[in-house]
């Protein structure tokens, strides 16, 4: 783990970082959608360090399938500032998103969990590695547009409040989601500015303590939050400060990486997502 002083001079290396695309972009304040994940209450902190919170408009929107928990810790760490929380529901039901899924509001979320993670344990393993390759039945092409198109409609809301106000929208993704992929194209992988870019996901731990994000929202077990039951570590296949390890060896190109199951199959999603990363994401990253 990096020391204090060294956390300080990362930390004040992304605070100068930030002011200085704020100025480049000439806008006069940031959005920022909070979902109650650490990656949000991060970017939130930092930009704190940038913009009097008069010039921040954190947008909490969630759906249907969001965790009450994470709404709840979104809302705690936007209470000092004057938030918007705007339910997509209504716009998903008007497009018939949930259509295939019938009584699905009246359902419990304990039981709507049990079913996603019985479904995707019966989709075996490295289903996330087909996700990347397009290797998709019906079942999952459909799964995969009706995920994605939650957060390409939480963007256009963004972009909208943003472009109302001459303000930037801020985006949360994190070095190990840019590598692996791990961003939906045209929505959570746009932004004008995403000051967390340069972090794996673990640094991004080490701000957010810094920073003094609640250490509920730390400890969570990261999750998109898109459907319920899953966690980043059940789609991935393995825990962050592994998956880092693995990455920062391949960004490095050393020669002599292990063969172990692990490393072969990072390296495959950190090949597959190669696409995603030259495509469709904004130029900021070195």
């Amino acid at each position: 783990m990096p020391s204090e002083k060294n956390i300080s001079k990362i930390l004040n290396h992304l605070v100068a970082w930030a002011k200085t695309l704020l100025e480049m972009t000439k806008k006069d304040g940031a959005v920022i959608g909070v979902s109650g994940g650490v990656d949000s209450a991060t970017t939130l902190k930092l930009l704190e360090q940038c913009l009097s919170k008069n010039k921040i408009l954190p947008l909490i929107l969630p759906d249907q399938d969001s965790n009450p928990k994470c709404i709840r810790l979104a809302e705690k760490v936007c209470k000092d500032y004057n938030f918007k929380k705007i339910s997509i529901t209504p716009i998903l039901q008007k497009l018939n998103i949930y259509r295939d899924f019938q009584n699905y509001f009246i359902i419990p979320r304990r039981i709507k969990e049990k079913y996603v993670q019985k479904r995707f344990k019966q989709f075996g393993d490295k289903l996330y590695l087909r996700f990347l390759k397009g290797d998709l039945d019906a079942e999952l092409q459909n799964a995969l547009g009706y995920i994605r198109i939650k957060n390409r409609i939480r963007m256009a809301i963004m972009y909208h409040h943003a472009e109302t106000r001459n303000y930037a929208v801020i985006g949360t993704v994190n070095k190990t989601e840019y590598l692996l992929g791990f961003f939906v194209p045209f929505g959570d992988g746009v932004a004008d500015i995403m000051p967390l870019i340069h972090l794996y996901k673990t640094n991004v731990y080490e701000i957010a303590r810094a920073l003094d994000v609640p250490d509920e929202i730390i400890t969570r077990a990261p999750s998109p939050d898109l459907i319920p039951g899953l966690t980043d570590e059940m789609i991935l296949g393995m825990g962050y400060e592994e998956i880092d390890e693995i990455l920062k060896m391949l960004v490095k190109n050393k020669k002599r990486l292990s063969k172990t199951e692990e490393v072969r199959y990072i390296a495959e999603l950190y090949k597959w997502a190669k696409k995603l990363r030259t495509m469709f994401f904004p130029i900021q990253t070195r």
